[in-house]
């Protein structure tokens, strides 16, 4: 019986493409403004039911880099706790601070949305 699992052999397969694609919706927490970019920290909420039927959530905070004219329109648009959609692909990188090298893994928006929250006390 085999119990290692061996990875596939993409030799087989010369046509086969990679994709780098990485969607997050969420609420904004904060937007950082720099030259011709935003930083945008997103709060991905995860829900499910333990194993004693107790209901949990989980916020994963994603960071996302917008460039360019999507930026500019971010700095002038986008507040904290405004839901947002962004997708485009995972960039790692790496700096040192202090003496130690801290990695970081963050998505890069080609595709950014904003929506305006609808206020319960409007009537039609």
């Amino acid at each position: 019986m085999r119990t290692e699992i061996e990875p596939p052999n993409y030799g087989r397969y010369p046509n086969m493409r990679s994709i780098n694609r990485f969607t997050v919706a969420g609420n904004v927490g904060s937007v950082t403004s720099f030259n011709k970019a935003v930083k945008i920290s997103i709060a991905a909420d995860r829900h499910w039911t333990n194993d004693a039927g107790k209901k949990e959530t989980r916020t994963d905070w994603v960071t996302v880099t917008v460039f360019d004219d999507q930026a500019a329109w971010i700095k002038d648009n986008v507040s904290k706790g405004q839901p947002v959609i962004a997708e485009g692909r995972i960039n790692n990188s790496s700096y040192e601070k202090d003496g130690e090298t801290v990695y970081t893994t963050d998505l890069v928006a080609t595709t950014f949305n904003a929506f305006q929250v609808a206020n319960a006390n409007t009537s039609d």
